[in-house]
């Protein structure tokens, strides 16, 4: 499945509107805030259709993941929207992210934990907003057009980078001689551990928002937050691509609108897609990216500049 879908889902006493936008959408929120409501009524219409007295509109199937037996359920759940309650223990494990990373499914996950084993994107993370009996998604954390959580000013001394291999390679040569200390942490899971060891340091992280979601949370409770600031785009391959050192025919527009062009049975995480269109569009051209080591050609101050010119660091 691919594309931006609407749902709309009412019965006489609520009515809930929201747009998807990627594979994997968690939706938030403390009791009374109207998940379970939701979900009954979509389960409700999921067994019952039009004798429930729900009425769901969307241009996709929408089903409640409501067996015992989940995974058989799966198996006959294809090009849909598939809904699940918090109270699903199966959603914690390697076992259920395994089984939902080649489906065509979109997945919404009412959940108030962090999902470790998911890539989802700090930007789809809703909570639940109520006029009268009328419900929609808010997004809790807002990237703003520079990708900068936990912002104001600070003059960093670190860079943190999740990316060790060309991402990194990239951020150690743009700050070399600088005075600004540029360091990896390996993985978006390691980052927390990290500014841990080093509540000492005025940090700059830059990781990949795609599948920061799960991690969001811990790190902006961190006691040394006011050390912090936080850079999360889709990943390093989107800032090269979103730079315009790589002309291709589409990009702007899969800028644009993303969810027009990612299949989710092939992509389970948007930094996947952007990592692969960069390597596609640029073999044999003098930008050829490879993830391992850096091409020299983004090293130049002139090409650097421009990429770095996606971030803001104060």
């Amino acid at each position: 499945m691919r594309g931006t879908h609407h749902v709309e889902v009412k019965n006489r006493d609520a009515v809930f509107k929201f747009n998807l936008f990627r594979n994997i959408t968690i939706v938030r929120g403390n009791s009374g805030t109207g998940k379970t409501t939701l979900f009954e009524m979509i389960s409700d219409f999921t067994r019952l259709r039009e004798a429930s007295g729900v009425n769901l509109s969307c241009d996709k199937e929408c089903v409640a993941l409501i067996d015992i037996d989940w995974k058989n359920q799966l198996r006959y759940i294809s090009d849909s929207i598939v809904f699940i309650d918090e109270g699903a223990e199966y959603i914690k494990t390697k076992e259920f992210a395994k089984t939902i990373k080649d489906t065509d499914n979109y997945y919404v996950i009412f959940n108030r934990e962090n999902l470790h084993d998911l890539p989802y994107s700090v930007d789809e993370i809703y909570e639940i907003k109520a006029s009268g009996k009328y419900h929609s998604f808010t997004k809790m954390f807002q990237s703003g057009s520079k990708h900068i959580y936990s912002g104001g000013r600070l003059k960093c001394d670190t860079v943190l980078s999740e990316d060790s291999k060309s991402g990194y390679q990239f951020y150690r040569n743009f700050f070399d001689g600088s005075g600004t200390e540029c360091f990896s942490s390996e993985s978006n899971s390691a980052i927390f551990k990290w500014l841990k060891e080093h509540e000492d340091k005025k940090v700059f992280v830059i990781a990949d928002g795609a599948a920061f979601g799960s991690e969001i949370d811990r790190i902006l409770k961190l006691r040394s937050i006011a050390n912090i600031r936080l850079c999360l785009p889709e990943s390093f391959e989107w800032l090269i691509l979103k730079s315009g050192l790589i002309k291709t025919e589409n990009i702007q527009e899969i800028l644009k609108n993303p969810s027009e062009y990612i299949e989710s049975a092939e992509f389970f995480s948007w930094e996947n897609f952007f990592e692969k269109y960069l390597i596609d569009s640029t073999v044999n051209t003098p930008f050829q990216y490879a993830k391992k080591e850096i091409n020299p050609a983004y090293l130049n101050d002139s090409n650097s500049k421009k990429i770095m010119d996606e971030i803001y660091i104060q």
